[in-house]
């Protein structure tokens, strides 16, 4: 079951500019290492691997997601490198993302209504903080998909602004925004005053990204969650 407020997809976005405008954005880093190898995880009752893919990239239906197990117990195989517990969110960008009750209660209340969650029971074959049970987790459904990238003024595979976005084929591919940390990347302010985690379009594809607000309540909780780029909002 998903665990969400409000009573549509996207959820009712909370204006949070008058008590703190937005300062900077950051694209977070593809690749949240741990736990499982490749990339998908066992599930009891199973959630097969197409299944698992398909809800990472946003492709399965309302009904289709009220149709999984109901908090189906998910399943570690391996530690977590640089830590002896179980991080705040770990899994990949790219794939499931699993988070801690901290910060799924922090979602709610930076956005209430916005995010959806699947929960699920946390168990570890090898121990782990001298545990194998480690309560309910939430699967992190993907987050809004906004357009709020400034072509001209960001940074891309094949080059800067507007020519480096066509010769990357519109955003796909080469296209993408430059991997290399300090890179320009803007944001249009008018699309994402008030949010906290969203996907930012890049053609037909997304980057995930985070408010100034949002990563100074986890900075210090997520370890294995960090900027890549810090973009300037326009």
């Amino acid at each position: 079951m998903v665990s969400r407020s409000g009573t549509d997809r996207t959820g009712e976005l909370i204006s949070l500019a008058g008590r703190r405008p937005m300062k900077d954005a950051y694209v977070l880093r593809h690749s949240l290492v741990g736990g499982n190898p490749k990339g998908f995880f066992p599930f009891e009752p199973e959630i097969d691997e197409r299944t698992q893919a398909r809800l990472s990239g946003d492709m399965l239906s309302d009904a289709e997601i009220a149709a999984l197990p109901r908090q189906p117990r998910m399943i570690i195989e391996a530690r977590f490198g640089g830590t002896t517990g179980i991080p705040a969110v770990f899994g990949f960008l790219a794939a499931l993302l699993f988070i801690t009750p901290k910060i799924r209660d922090l979602l709610e209340n930076l956005e209430p209504g916005v995010h959806r969650f699947l929960p699920i029971d946390l168990h570890s074959t090898v121990e782990i903080a001298g545990r194998t049970e480690h309560g309910e987790h939430y699967i992190l459904l993907p987050p809004p998909l906004v357009d709020c990238l400034v072509v001209a003024e960001t940074d891309f595979w094949m080059g800067y602004g507007i020519e480096g976005w066509i010769q990357g084929e519109n955003g796909i591919g080469g296209g993408g925004l430059s991997p290399t940390e300090g890179k320009r990347c803007t944001l249009r302010r008018s699309e994402i005053e008030g949010r906290h985690l969203w996907r930012t379009k890049v053609g037909e594809s997304s980057e995930y990204t985070c408010s100034d607000r949002f990563w100074d309540a986890v900075r210090d909780e997520v370890m294995i969650w960090a900027p890549r780029t810090r973009c300037l909002l326009k």
